[in-house]
């Protein structure tokens, strides 16, 4: 009913290399012709579901797929059905799908029955997919290991396939990891969530990615565990992280898959450090790789979203014609780079495996005492602290500044963070009350940055000394602007000081 699957994108230039080390010239070969089905205004797509008929050597096979709950997991049902004269494709028929929780899973998002929706569907788009498979066994879990060439049909375009596919048939989940790891790091691949019926439809779109995908709500409850609470955070930050990461591993240069990667990023290594106790995630080596490429995805940020922000300002202050924002010291990591490097596609993989391990047996939090002070000290740790560094802004150093800042973020995520344990009401009207302080502190530490950048360009840009004296100058002013916004933070709403919590 559940299937568990990690995919795995081939870039072209390792293709022969991993087919080499895996040997897939002995594996059993299997042509897969599939077509794609949804309504013309694409309701399944909508739902997370994806529906097609599949001829597997010569059967036909009609499987019905949809959201399992996990990024790695999918409710799956599959119908073999028989060839129908006269038609080259059978015709597809929901009802066969009825009784599974897949088709008991679409019926309600539908919010009906599904007997009419054959009646309604079109073909989207199709896939011709040689595929070479085989089953591995590692630690008494049996793994079927799929290496699939092929291509993607849509409106007269097409793309190419060329994937590694690991599915847990049996055994221990921990398995799927440990085979991927080391492929991983020898071929360049990376974790992909864009499973094929997700790519087709794009396609048949006319994109080549998906849109960016903004940060979610983890499923929370005082009935779970502490390490149960960390597990469901990792898993929320990974559902806006990988999507991000994969489409700018597939080669997007949109500005707003690199910040969503870094706010998922963000919001990650805040989980992990204000709530790493709860359970062991992420050694120091893995948490300095989160930080290595939170980095150089904000060189990109230096260089085009604070670029434009600084500009606009200084233009309307009047700056010279022909002032440009400085080329960056040193190298700048591309974005598919950053996020294809091998180092940080395993600590995906691993926090994957955090994030679908066995929990111990825990008293859930609202048994534990220990586990709601744990939450209430965190939280009254990081707002005393913005309060008393706000007081005393305008003589922080810059660098204790944009500590300040940082702290602030870590507030309003972990807050976020527990808006399903506190009730999102609560929570939005204290997170409301921290966005103007976070709003001039971003603005502060743009022209801070912009300042410094400037500053390393008046020997080669003579318009750069207009950008610093005036950059140098709105600092004072927009520090007074930043105390003045986190002296309201003290007054905002805390939601952890109600009754019962």
């Amino acid at each position: 009913m559940h299937e568990v699957e990690i995919k795995l994108q081939v870039p072209s230039e390792h293709r022969a290399a991993l087919e080499a080390a895996l040997d897939v010239a002995q594996w059993h070969l299997t042509r897969l012709e599939a077509h794609y089905f949804d309504t013309a205004g694409r309701q399944l797509a909508a739902h997370g579901f994806s529906w097609r008929l599949r001829r597997e050597n010569g059967q036909w096979v009609q499987t019905l797929k949809g959201d399992g709950g996990h990024l790695l997991q999918r409710l799956e049902d599959e119908v073999e059905v028989s060839a129908q004269e006269g038609r080259e494709v059978p015709r597809p028929d929901i009802r066969r799908h009825g009784g599974s929780p897949a088709g008991r899973a679409l019926a309600k998002a539908l919010g009906g029955a599904l007997d009419d929706l054959s009646t309604l569907v079109v073909e989207q788009f199709h896939s011709r997919v040689e595929r070479r498979a085989r089953v591995m066994n590692r630690h008494g879990a049996q793994v079927e290991v799929a290496f699939d060439l092929g291509s993607l049909h849509a409106k007269g375009r097409s793309v190419p396939v060329c994937e590694l596919e690991l599915e847990l048939k049996d055994g221990p989940v921990t398995a799927l990891f440990e085979l991927a790891r080391p492929w991983v790091a020898a071929h360049g691949l990376w974790l992909s969530t864009a499973a094929l019926a997700r790519r087709g439809a794009l396609l048949a779109e006319g994109r080549d990615v998906g849109p960016a995908i903004k940060a979610g709500v983890p499923a929370l409850a005082w009935s779970q565990s502490p390490q149960a609470l960390l597990r469901a955070i990792v898993a929320s930050c990974l559902e806006q992280i990988l999507p991000n990461a994969g489409a700018i591993a597939a080669g997007s240069v949109e500005a707003e898959h690199v910040h969503q990667a870094r706010v998922g990023l963000r919001r990650l290594r805040t989980a992990l450090r204000e709530l790493g106790d709860f359970a062991p995630a992420l050694d120091e080596a893995g948490a300095q790789v989160l930080a290595t490429t939170f980095s150089r995805l904000g060189e990109v940020r230096d260089q085009e979203a604070v670029a434009r922000a600084v500009l606009a300002r200084l233009a309307q202050a009047g700056a010279p014609a022909g002032l440009q924002w400085p080329k960056a010291e040193g190298e700048v990591h591309p974005p598919a780079a950053a996020v294809r490097d091998p180092a940080f596609q395993a600590v995906l993989l691993d926090l994957l495996a955090f994030t679908l391990a066995e929990a111990p047996a825990e008293a859930p939090c609202k048994h534990d005492g220990g586990c709601r002070k744990a939450l209430r000290r965190r939280l009254v740790k990081l707002h005393k602290q913005v309060v008393r560094d706000g007081e005393r802004f305008t003589e922080l150093p810059v660098e204790q500044q944009h500590r300040v800042r940082k702290r602030l973020k870590r507030l309003r995520y972990l807050s976020e963070f527990l808006a399903p344990l506190y009730g999102p009401q609560a929570v939005e009207r204290y997170v409301e009350a921290l966005r103007p302080a976070q709003d001039a502190l971003g603005e502060h530490n743009d022209d801070a940055v912009g300042l410094e950048a400037f500053g390393r360009a008046t020997a080669t840009q003579p318009q750069a000394w207009f950008a610093v004296g005036w950059l140098n100058a709105q600092q004072a002013s927009s520090a007074r602007d930043c105390r003045r916004a986190l002296r309201k933070v003290a007054e905002a709403p805390r939601f952890w000081k109600k009754r019962g919590h």
